[in-house]
């Protein structure tokens, strides 16, 4: 649902006749939709850049499309570094869309450091049992 852009953001609740305010919950500085909660918003690209540090050499903003795509092509990750990156953004996608959630309907917020480290968290328990897995912190 997350790669082909059906997830109920603000823009597709609107197709569908259900009012709700169309700015991002994230940022507060943006029209809600697909391709700018995954990664266009400041704070998701900067989640994503903390978390998968090799984005941090993108000059702009990737889809989620293309980020999973820059992931399957690279030629310096291996295939178990490329399965913990697919993870990674499974994620990053769950935790942004949870938070996402959270402020618009239970007006709750974490911040930042703690979304990062929510996900940091998980992404460690997934991995417990992995072989090679220290290689991939």
């Amino acid at each position: 649902m997350t790669r082909i852009g059906k997830l109920k953001t603000a823009d597709n609740l609107q197709l569908r006749g259900i009012q709700v305010p169309l700015i991002c919950s994230l940022c507060s500085g943006h029209l809600e939709n697909h391709s700018h909660l995954f990664f266009d918003c400041d704070l998701t690209f900067y989640i994503l850049k903390n978390i998968l540090l090799d984005f941090t050499s993108f000059l702009l903003r990737p889809t989620l499309p293309q980020a999973l795509d820059f992931i399957e092509n690279s030629v310096f990750l291996s295939r178990s570094e490329k399965e913990f990156c697919y993870l990674a953004i499974s994620c990053i996608s769950y935790h942004i869309w949870r938070e996402m959630n959270n402020r618009r309907f239970s007006n709750s917020r974490n911040n930042v450091a703690k979304v990062i480290c929510n996900i940091s968290s998980v992404v460690r328990l997934k991995t417990a049992k992995w072989k090679n897995k220290t290689t991939l912190f």
